[in-house]
Formats: structure tokens, sequence, C-alpha cells
């Protein structure tokens, strides 16, 4: 895949190094091309799609639940980064390509890095007022809900089990 390489400073002295490719989209430097490829097919089609991201050199998720689905986009000026657009929106936030860790379309995975984890889930009944079910992931509690059904849902949710909420 051909790209320029270049350096962009920042007004508080850090830099972020881009890899800009003969389409103009500007990709962070650390961004695998097979990500790449996907964001600019999926830039192409206007297809919907939702982004996961966590550290790519383990595969662990964020477990991200905002700014995740949409259609990806492109900013403007001198260095136009990929976007994800919510639906209905002309714009939305930068993505953070070079944290993907995994993108999904309605119908399939469209790319998934070898380790990725979400983490062990589990789901019990706490002692909280008004939200007793409690979502852990690697016995560390994530959520709290006021039905057992909404739990089970933002777990499929969190896992890649379902699309959106």
């Amino acid at each position: 895949m051909k790209k320029e390489l270049f350096e962009s400073k920042l007004s508080n002295g850090n830099a972020i190094k881009y890899a800009r490719l003969p389409s103009g989209t500007c990709y962070h430097q650390e961004t695998s091309d097979q990500v790449i490829r996907i964001l600019e097919s999926c830039m192409k089609s206007g297809e919907i799609v939702r982004v996961f991201y966590g550290d790519t050199k383990t595969g662990q998720s964020w477990h991200d639940e905002f700014d995740i689905v949409g259609r990806i986009g492109r900013s403007t000026g001198i260095i136009k980064i990929p976007l994800l657009v919510p639906k209905g929106d002309c714009g939305g936030p930068g993505l953070l390509d070079h944290c993907i860790i995994r993108i999904d379309s309605r119908e399939e995975t469209l790319y998934q890095h070898k380790k990725f984890r979400v983490g062990d889930m589990t789901l019990s009944k706490g002692e909280t007022k008004g939200y007793p079910w409690e979502v852990f992931i690697d016995n560390i509690l994530h959520a709290r809900f006021k039905k057992n059904v909404e739990a089970i849902r933002f777990m499929d949710f969190i896992q890649g089990n379902l699309f959106a909420i």
C-alpha cells in the first residue's frame, strides 16, 4: 500500500506521525494496512459499521459504549483523518484508527485482532437499590442495571454479539 509518511507538530510540542494515502486520507502511522483497507472500503461504500477500540498489542477491548457506530467519513483541511459519522449526521468524532481491534458490519465481522478479547463477563444480583443487576468484566464491576434483561443485552453488546443497543 503506497503511503506518504509525515509528522504533524501540535501546539503543545507533541507530534503525531501520519501516513497519507493517494486518496488523501491520513491514518495514524501505527494503523495496520488491513484496518486501513477496510476503513477505505467502508468509506467508499457508506456502510454502517461498529468499531471496537483496544490495546493493539494484546487485543484487549476497552469496552467502549459510545461513539462507536456510524459510517466512515473524512475530515476536511490539510490532514484529512477518518471520522465515525453517526446516522443522520454530517460529521462525527475522529477515529482512533491505530487503536481499532475489531470492525463489524451489521452482517459480519470485517476485521478482528488475532487476540481479540473482551474479558470474562459475569452477571450477578447485588444489593444496590434500584439497580440490582451487576455486570462484571474480569471480576471488576463494570455496570449496574434495573432489569436483568437490560444487563444481558448490555453484555451481548459489549461482547460484539449485538451490533447496537
